[in-house]
């Protein structure tokens, strides 16, 4: 199997279940160009002359000690600092001189700790990117907070929310409150109507847990009113790496996008929590040249030629193995 040109599936984590599909605003022809890219990269094993995407961690820390999570499972692995404007600057000047789209502003915590989330937002949006979001847990989402991300320009927000109900919720995102998480949900929802704004635009999305497939219709019931997009992710195993594990699965990040980490550290994609592929650091040099970088150069390789367990990172990785997963399932079937 090692050798044979592998396959790329983009977005396979990701399933679309309610709502507004937020990958496909036909409105603006700038979005389209940068969605069709997103496919046609990975898909071609193009690599275009800048990424389409960085992932910028405002923070490695996190209120919440999710049991599903990778930060907390490496728990004191994990150095905790704040990233600095002057940072986030660098990154968006240079990504907006060189056709960047856009910015999801966190990796491994929670963005919504850093006190200039809003001021990040406001000066990616200035410099003209057309895709600004991140992932949060909405405890801290209070309506000032709400107030001042609409008007900074936020694009879309996506909020982890296990099940509809206080038993599944809090048993899944420990250390966060239903009734807080639901009121700010439904708060922000509330304000974008009372000012005439569409965005930031909502999705509700859960990890796909064993006791939350039971209830799926339910679900969706329950939160369809409450988002502009509903969908879930595919369930990763975080306890056993599987290592060694030839197969012909290539992961799209790698063509799409980049990841900074809060101290500079520059990655190849937002999965290497152990940061085992540091390409360098920004401090030091630039996002292009990372991108172009024989490091990265050599993954792409392995990659395509079906080799990724070569690629220490790579090997146990939770997506990958996730993917395999599937895709072994699915040849059973068929």
């Amino acid at each position: 199997m090692p050798g044979k040109q592998a396959v790329i599936e983009v977005n396979a984590n990701f399933h679309h279940l309610a709502g507004e599909n937020l990958f496909e605003r036909r409105d603006n022809p700038r979005f389209a160009e940068y969605r069709g890219k997103w496919a046609e990269w990975p898909r071609s094993f193009f690599v275009g002359e800048f990424p389409l995407f960085i992932d910028v961690e405002v923070t490695s820390a996190c209120n919440l000690k999710c049991p599903f999570c990778a930060t907390t499972f490496r728990g004191q692995k994990v150095k905790k600092g704040f990233i600095t404007f002057d940072l986030v600057k660098k990154i968006i000047d240079e990504g907006s001189d060189k056709g960047l789209y856009g910015v999801k502003f966190n990796i491994r915590g929670e963005p919504l700790l850093h006190s200039e989330i809003s001021r990040f937002v406001k000066y990616g949006k200035d410099k003209g990117l057309i895709d600004i979001y991140f992932n949060t847990n909405a405890m801290l989402l209070t309506e000032d907070v709400a107030k001042r991300l609409i008007d900074a320009g936020l694009d879309r927000l996506s909020i982890s929310f296990e099940g509809y109900t206080k038993e599944v919720y809090e048993r899944n995102r420990i250390g966060a409150v239903y009734e807080t998480v639901l009121s700010n949900i439904e708060n922000m929802q509330s304000l974008k109507q009372k000012l005439g704004v569409k965005n930031p635009k909502v999705r509700i999305q859960t990890v796909m847990l064993p006791e939350i497939k039971n209830h799926f219709e339910e679900y969706k019931d329950f939160w369809q009113a409450r988002a502009d997009e509903l969908g879930f992710l595919d369930y990763k195993e975080m306890k056993d790496k599987k290592k060694g594990r030839a197969y012909p699965w290539a992961c799209p990040q790698i063509w799409q996008r980049m990841a900074v980490w809060w101290d500079g550290t520059i990655l190849p994609c937002n999965h290497d929590d152990d940061g085992l592929l540091t390409i360098g650091n920004l401090n030091e040099i630039s996002i292009k040249a990372a991108w172009d970088s024989e490091l990265l150069r050599k993954t792409r390789s392995a990659h395509k030629e079906g080799r990724a367990h070569e690629i220490n990172a790579c090997d146990g990785c939770y997506l990958r193995d996730s993917e395999i997963v599937k895709l072994t399932e699915r040849e059973k079937i068929k």
